[in-house]
């Protein structure tokens, strides 16, 4: 194992440090691990096995910092963003650390991005939903459920292959023919009871993904409708992002569960209803005296390449990141979007007025909530804060 320091282009802002060093783990598979200078902001430390090519390695990651950072603002382009604002209490000592939570059978991990999830957390998953989606009530949202797959023509038309390829997740399935079934059959029995993989040819094309987030299906069932009036849609899904080796444990998953709160019309209205969510979510935190930040996020894919034929918010996302104490850290656990036109224009959905309908949408990542509740107050529901814990014991 040997290290270098890779220059990198320009200063990276301050405020895109954290969702860079997550990109970076989907540069080369021979980045170990990698320190992001801190103070300058110039050059990525990246340590790799002995016999890596360093110009290589140093090409891959400068590739990657640029291409997070096209479009991309921040303190270093002299752009100045709102404030992240504190949530709750102070980031206090570690309450719960993973390895205590697998001790005591909270979790199982079975491998990478593979865990199984045992009480309390599995009960209280189940509580956080039932809060949310009352939440969406208070927007008159009405509950829809969706297919886990989603078209490849519909991503494509959202232009989200060239702005999050890696995170994406194809099923596969083989061709509809006898000939091809038989031969997968045989080939299987030849090898020991091992099904043939990327060198099968039988295999039918890759017409579907595993749906990335809850909301897709949403927009996509409005194509083509001329709205009588704004509306909410609220819709529980099940979500499948390739985090490569992001995955760590249920802070990040391959396959999650997302709630969301879909807010479709007049501007004024997707707006408002963005920001009243985002209120409401907060004043959750307070009361269940969860400690984060409200920050500005960085990674809307709707905002990444060319999109010309959109209107978009000058403030497209917030993300309300709830802390680790365990690792002095913190991460993403709801965001509240407005994506101006970008939805509308794409699938010809309209205002009873004709304008190109906005949407917006809140969302809250299940499995996280959970373990910020368990992180920072612990596995015994009765140490819990007391609407966490009449909710706990109503969803039991």
């Amino acid at each position: 194992m040997r290290q270098f320091d890779v220059p990198l282009n320009r200063a990276i802002a301050a405020s895109l440090v954290p969702e860079l060093a997550y990109w970076i783990n989907f540069a080369s598979s021979q980045v170990v691990k990698f320190h992001i200078d801190p103070v300058g902001r110039e050059s990525i430390r990246v340590w790799v096995p002995d016999e890596a090519d360093s110009d290589e390695i140093g090409r891959k990651v400068r590739t990657t910092v640029d291409w997070f950072t096209a479009g991309q603002q921040g303190d270093a382009d002299g752009h100045e963003e709102p404030r992240p604002v504190r949530v709750g209490p102070p980031r206090g000592p570690s309450t719960l650390t993973p390895d205590e939570a697998v001790t005591a059978g909270a979790l199982t991990p079975l491998g990478m991005a593979d865990v199984v999830i045992g009480e309390p957390l599995v009960t209280l998953i189940r509580a956080l939903d039932d809060a949310f989606r009352e939440l969406a009530t208070g927007f008159d949202a009405g509950e829809a459920a969706y297919s886990t797959l989603l078209s490849v023509d519909y991503l494509e038309r959202l232009r989200y292959f060239d702005a999050f390829p890696q995170n994406v997740l194809f099923p596969v399935h083989l061709s509809t023919d006898i000939d091809a079934a038989q031969q997968y059959v045989s080939r299987t029995l030849e090898d020991g009871g091992r099904p043939p993989r990327d060198d099968f040819a039988g295999f039918a094309p890759r017409d579907r993904v595993l749906a990335p987030a809850a909301c897709f299906h949403v927009y996509q069932g409005l194509e083509g409708r001329r709205l009588a009036t704004d509306t909410a849609i609220t819709t529980l899904g099940r979500c499948y992002r390739y985090e490569s080796r992001n995955a760590v444990l249920i802070e990040r998953l391959w396959d999650f569960s997302m709630r969301e709160v879909v807010f479709v019309g007049s501007p004024d209205y997707v707006r408002s209803c963005r920001d009243e969510s985002r209120r409401r979510v907060l004043e959750l935190a307070e009361k269940w005296q969860l400690g984060g930040s409200l920050v500005p996020g960085h990674d809307p894919f709707f905002l990444r390449g060319d999109r010309p034929d959109a209107v978009v918010d000058p403030e497209p996302k917030f993300e309300l990141r709830l802390d680790l104490p365990y690792k002095d850290a913190d991460f993403a656990c709801a965001s509240f979007n407005v994506h101006g036109t970008f939805f509308g224009s794409t699938g010809d959905i309209v205002t009873a007025s004709g304008e190109t309908a906005w949407t917006g949408c809140t969302a809250f990542g299940l499995e996280r909530w959970a373990w910020a509740v368990i992180a920072q107050h612990g596995l015994d529901p009765d140490a819990w804060p007391a609407d966490l814990r009449r909710r706990h014991k109503q969803a039991a």
